[in-house]
């Protein structure tokens, strides 16, 4: 593999909450509906006729530089063309209202709060039944009058990447951007949710641990205890040759050998239209249709859908991405030290 195959490996949650059952209290039989039939085809006994879940990556542009980020690596995605336009976005959401999409997320691997009409995209889904609504994201971004606008919209998850518990040590993980500003985006936030007697959404922060920040995890986890609804720690894996000064090549390990259900839940639709069977960047080599040629509907039914589907639940990973991705996401040797709990988002 090359130098931009560096990766981040699957979540490893520190839960304050579980948000599902905290947005089943808040959304009530609608959205136990949806994750029970999201259960029905994580165990592979139901496949939906439509994805349940579909991820927009909107845009190829980033407002930071972050050497721990696989597209920084690539030094790729300024080109404005590389962008769906928001009438494709609403075309999408669209035609997965009517099919039975029940849940959507933005961000991908680019910043999605540097597209200018994203409240109101997600204001649009949830009015069309879309039950669940994600955003992942630096935060930066985040002023107070967008955090206003996207609880408006009806926003159900925001996902913020923290990293740090110093400015010292963001200024290394997120170069260009101000952790002083961040924490002050996030309180922000807070304030704006609670003068809206507003539940959601439900704020998740995440902390990406690397030999150069390990040791603020804890300090991490005691600033915003009792603010954030629920955290995770991901574990940082550079799966490139040789080494990176800032972050050691991390050995892949033996693929474990148990079945994904990822394309049997979701789609992800990428800023240039492709569509995956997952949100695993693997899968960018093994592209299931593309979306502004195909409806996601033929692309859900089509050939290379179904074969990602049969081939994901069979443990021995006949394709490359598959075997990539399993390897990357084996469990942690270790867990957080943190005295929590892990479980598989």
């Amino acid at each position: 593999m090359g130098e931009d195959s560096r990766g981040i490996s699957r979540l490893v949650s520190l839960t304050g909450i579980d948000p599902d059952a905290r947005l089943a209290e808040i959304l009530g039989e609608k959205f136990r509906a949806y994750r029970a039939l999201w259960e029905r085809a994580r165990a592979r006994l139901e496949r939906p006729a439509f994805p349940i879940h579909v991820d927009y990556e909107i845009l190829s542009r980033c407002n930071l530089r972050c050497p721990i980020c696989l597209m920084s690596a690539r030094g790729a995605g300024e080109s404005p063309a590389e962008s769906l336009s928001l009438a494709e976005v609403l075309g999408f959401i669209d035609e997965g209202a009517e099919e039975g999409q029940r849940s959507m997320g933005f961000g991908g691997l680019w910043e999605p709060l540097l597209f200018p009409s994203l409240p109101e995209t997600v204001a649009y889904g949830r009015d069309k039944g879309l039950v669940d609504a994600h955003l992942n994201t630096n935060g930066t971004l985040l002023t107070r009058a967008k955090a206003r606008d996207l609880i408006e919209a009806g926003l159900t998850r925001l996902m913020i990447s923290v990293d740090a518990a110093t400015e010292e040590t963001y200024r290394v993980a997120r170069p260009g951007g101000s952790f002083t500003e961040l924490t002050e985006n996030i309180e922000a936030f807070l304030s704006e949710r609670a003068s809206r007697r507003s539940p959601t959404p439900l704020l998740r922060l995440s902390f990406c641990r690397a030999s150069f920040n390990e040791k603020e995890l804890c300090a991490f986890w005691r600033r915003w205890e009792g603010k954030a609804d629920y955290f995770s720690v991901q574990r940082y894996g550079h799966f490139g040759e040789g080494t990176a000064p800032l972050f050691p090549a991390t050995e892949l390990g033996e693929p474990p050998q148990n079945a994904c259900s990822q394309p049997w839940k979701r789609l992800l639709v990428r800023h240039d239209g492709s569509a995956l069977p997952c949100c695993d960047l693997s899968a960018s080599r093994y592209p299931v249709g593309d979306a502004r040629v195909s409806s996601l509907k033929s692309i859900w039914d089509g050939a290379r859908a179904r074969a990602a589907r049969e081939i994901a639940a069979d443990g021995a990973s006949a394709l490359s991405p598959c075997r990539e991705c399993r390897a990357k996401h084996a469990p942690p040797r270790s867990a957080p030290s943190l005295g929590l709990s892990q479980s598989d988002p």
